[in-house]
């Protein structure tokens, strides 16, 4: 089994949770803004603070992709990571609180 990575990704409104969130993969998905070497497939566990929340959600996933620093267009350097397929996954409660949220034409963190 993969070395678990803690990272902590707090984020302090929808446009935020927007910005980060990946509704295109298969379980839903965030982007983690970090410098630190994920390996593809390692499973990574991230300590999610969401709007006015007051416990961290504990989100576990694993390696989708990897912009690395100094990625062309000024990207961010960061992690997608893929929500493990369990019954406790955030993505529902995430796609809660987007729903009703206007669209916009702002860039968000993802690919």
């Amino acid at each position: 089994m993969s070395e678990i990575k803690p990272l902590t990704l707090v984020l302090k409104d929808k446009q935020a949770l927007k910005a980060h969130y990946m509704p295109f993969l298969k379980r839903g998905g965030l982007f983690v803004p970090t410098s630190r070497v994920i390996r593809p497939g390692e499973t990574v566990q991230i300590n999610l603070q969401l709007l006015d929340e007051a416990e961290p959600i504990l989100v576990v996933g694993s390696l989708a992709w990897r912009t690395p620093v100094g990625a062309q267009g000024r990207k961010i350097p960061g992690i997608g990571v893929h929500f493990s397929e369990d019954e406790d996954s955030p993505r529902h409660y995430i796609e809660e609180l987007l729903a009703g949220l206007p669209g916009n034409d702002k860039p968000t963190h993802t690919i």
